[in-house]
């Protein structure tokens, strides 16, 4: 499975990647980081910022993308697809993300989750 990644967030995924780790998140109320589930018919990707310690045992699966291998939770792989695309909307300062068969989730929130060091 591939992601492709528009031009305009390469550089923004990029600099959280210097001190961080980014995995594509589907908010379902399973693992660690997800505060809840929706049981609806719409599907919720976020892009988490984890450090480079913080744990990410519930992403056992990953998918290459533009900017290296993302890693994904097991299960989340039912609402992807092959060819994806991770697209900024500057119009509307969204993040959307799409496969051939249409959009998967039209706002897809960063979430900066690294655990902040105090001096």
């Amino acid at each position: 499975m591939y992601m492709k990644i528009s031009e305009s967030l390469i550089d923004q995924l990029k600099d959280y990647q210097k001190n961080g780790t980014i995995v594509l998140d589907l908010d379902d109320g399973v693992g660690k980081y997800s505060k809840f589930g929706t049981c609806a018919i719409n599907i919720s990707f976020r892009l988490l910022v984890l450090g480079k310690g913080q744990d990410q045992s519930d992403y056992t699966e990953v998918i290459s993308s533009d900017i290296g291998e993302m890693p994904i939770k097991k299960h989340s792989e039912m609402y992807l697809e092959d060819n994806l695309i991770l697209d900024y909307d500057p119009r509307m300062s969204l993040i959307k993300l799409k496969g051939p068969s249409g959009m998967i989730d039209g706002n897809v929130q960063i979430v900066d989750l690294r655990e902040k060091i105090s001096n």
